[in-house]
């Protein structure tokens, strides 16, 4: 399997003539450079007194690509402050970056900036090889020596799609290092962050930063947010396998799909079984009537040890929500979950992903209930349905609302349902 090709570019103030690039290697693309310096350029302006000695960052450089940049002050001047920035960026297509890195500073490590190159710099290669295994050691080492509840719940946050910031006087690479060896590999694609930066015009996911204004950061958690954060499946996961010492349970945790991942894996099957559907049609003639399909005699059965139902009786596909219901179901699925819990960072805006949330905030909450953790492990094993109301009928299944399959009802009266079922006050049309 050939190695991963990364091109690299130098970019900073060169002999005090202005910022721009003054090193690139032969595969790094004209069309490359206007991203590539909105990138340096968005790292801020220097507050005064602040200095820069190292720091890392990552973020996507159009659609195909993605930019670790580092950051560091070259030299000083004669007062001894900080002289002007040096931005060295490593680009590597964004495929090879989430199947094989997903680690900007395992990236950094590997490739120290030549600070001093000018004219052309080589195509710099990396071999196409699963990321290192995290251990258990390693977990434990992190939870002990770290602040373990701004850890755990940050990492949970993030998962979430959450936003963090620290504040800082100088890099903290070791806090986000850390946050990253607790994150599962799929995340570490999709999130972007910065071990330091002076500002956040590039809206990095998790950041430290010298001064945190709250009118510039109103959607991010803080550091004390974060470690408040309300304890997540995940993050729960990570610690009981840490302190079991379960390296197979480790492994699974660090290897899982995202959200997104799980999401686009619908996405796809809906789309699958929307062909299918399509060409059984244009091959046979459509029956006269529309027949409820019902789980098989085999999904239908009683598991022995718990004597819960295997599959719920459900429509192969529901019709497509409307305009209105669409709106009208993210109101109250955004209700419902801020009630379960009020400092949740709710930043999904779709119904999909707001249902995605509440199934893992739902076995989350039902840890101490036995029965209803098996119902949602089933659910997981039946795997994503193909429709939003499928997807809450079957959620309502899992909590033993007996008209989960009632035609009648549409979908925000069934997250009513889901509501009185857990104890909540219903959403006010």
């Amino acid at each position: 399997m050939p190695d991963i090709a990364i091109e690299q570019a130098l970019y900073g103030n060169a002999e005090t003539g202005g910022y721009r690039f003054v090193s690139r290697s032969p595969g790094f693309l004209d069309a490359w450079l206007p991203l590539a310096e909105r990138l340096c350029t968005g790292f801020g302006e220097r507050p005064p007194g602040v200095a820069c000695p190292g720091a890392v960052f990552a973020q996507p450089l159009g659609t195909r690509h993605v930019a670790v940049v580092q950051v560091a002050d070259q030299g000083s001047d004669d007062a001894g402050r900080p002289g002007a920035l040096g931005f060295r960026l490593l680009v590597v297509p964004r495929e090879d970056y989430g199947l094989w890195l997903g680690d900007p500073f395992a990236l950094a490590d590997r490739f120290p900036p030549p600070w001093s190159a000018r004219g052309d710099l080589p195509t710099l290669l990396f071999p196409r090889e699963p990321p290192s295994r995290r251990t258990v050691e390693q977990v434990r080492q992190v939870l002990k020596n770290g602040d373990s509840a701004t850890l755990l719940g940050g990492v949970q946050a993030l998962i979430d799609a959450g936003r963090i910031v620290f504040q800082r006087p100088a890099p903290a690479p070791d806090l986000l290092r850390q946050l990253w060896l607790l994150m599962p590999q799929s995340s570490r694609a999709e999130i972007w962050p910065a071990t330091f930066a002076f500002g956040n015009d590039l809206r990095f996911d998790v950041l430290v930063t010298p001064r945190v204004d709250p009118a510039r950061f109103p959607d991010y958690l803080t550091e004390e947010q974060a470690g408040d954060y309300p304890q997540g499946r995940y993050e729960l996961d990570v610690q009981i396998a840490a302190e079991s010492g379960d390296q197979r349970a480790l492994d699974a945790l660090f290897t899982r799909r995202s959200s997104r991942q799980t999401l686009k894996l619908a996405v796809i099957l809906l789309v699958v079984v929307a062909v299918v559907a399509l060409a059984a049609r244009i091959l046979q003639p459509p029956p006269g009537s529309r027949n409820r399909t019902h789980a098989s005699a085999s999904s239908a059965r009683h598991d022995e040890q718990s004597g819960i139902s295997a599959a719920p009786a459900l429509l192969d596909r529901y019709p497509p929500l409307t305009v209105e219901m669409r709106q009208r179901l993210t109101e109250a699925l955004r209700s419902l979950l801020q009630q379960l819990e009020p400092k949740i960072a709710l930043l999904a805006v779709s119904v999909e992903e707001l249902l995605l949330t509440l199934q893992e905030r739902l076995l989350t909450l039902a840890r101490s209930d036995a029965k209803r953790i098996e119902v949602l492990r089933r659910l997981e094993r039946l795997g994503e349905p193909g429709d939003a109301e499928r997807h809450l009928r079957l959620l309502a299944w899992a909590l033993g609302i007996e008209r989960h399959d009632d035609p009648r009802l549409n979908p925000v009266e069934l997250v009513e349902l889901l509501q009185r079922k857990l104890g909540v006050q219903p959403h006010e049309r």
